[in-house]
């Protein structure tokens, strides 16, 4: 469901139907001390970034677009405090998404994120100082996981659930040719790794 275009109007003036950054929640890899997408390993900086299509298709919109897999991906709630516990590079966190977006059953893309904050490891060590030095270097907080929403709130608002696609697919999987919802963040995001 995109969400790129003006739908109500106003005094005769169209207004879209978001006009706020929307908060979302994703994981990312932390390798030689930079955050690097999931699976095409691209960095993360801080400050506004742009989506780019990876997919290397035609198309002269500005990602996320229908039929190709870029953009952004978060899903609308936060992850399991223990998804990220059992890996010695995997953390999550909390993004801002704005521009135009596509809406999923249980997450969505964007064109344009920011990264507000990321959760920190339950137990104290390596991966919980790493993690700090990240989100210090990238000038945001590293928070307990519980506290990641709360966080995320405070710049960004939820996409209310009245605007979310109903999950149709049987057993909560995905449909041929659709993205698997458990791993939305993920979809399209496939490549080489870069070192």
């Amino acid at each position: 469901m995109p969400l790129d275009g003006p739908s109500r109007t106003v005094a005769g003036q169209a207004a879209p139907d978001l006009i706020h950054p929307v908060a979302g929640y994703r994981q990312w890899r932390i390798h030689d001390g930079e955050l690097r997408s999931v699976h095409t390993w691209d960095l993360w900086r801080a400050g506004a970034m742009t989506a780019r299509c990876h997919a290397n298709k035609a198309h002269a919109e500005p990602p996320p677009v229908k039929d190709c897999s870029c953009g952004f991906y978060a899903r609308y709630a936060p992850f399991a405090r223990t998804a990220s516990a059992g890996t010695p590079d995997l953390v999550a966190g909390a993004v801002a998404l704005w521009g135009r977006l596509e809406l999923h059953p249980h997450g969505m893309r964007a064109e344009h994120a920011q990264i507000l904050a990321l959760a920190l490891p339950v137990l104290p060590g390596p991966k919980r100082r790493r993690v700090i030095r990240v989100a210090q270097a990238l000038g945001i907080p590293a928070v307990p996981a519980r506290r990641l929403r709360a966080v995320a709130l405070r710049q960004a608002s939820p996409i209310p659930k009245a605007m979310r696609p109903p999950d149709t697919t049987p057993n909560k999987r995905a449909a041929p040719g659709e993205p698997d919802p458990a791993r939305l963040h993920a979809v399209g995001d496939r490549g080489e790794r870069r070192y």
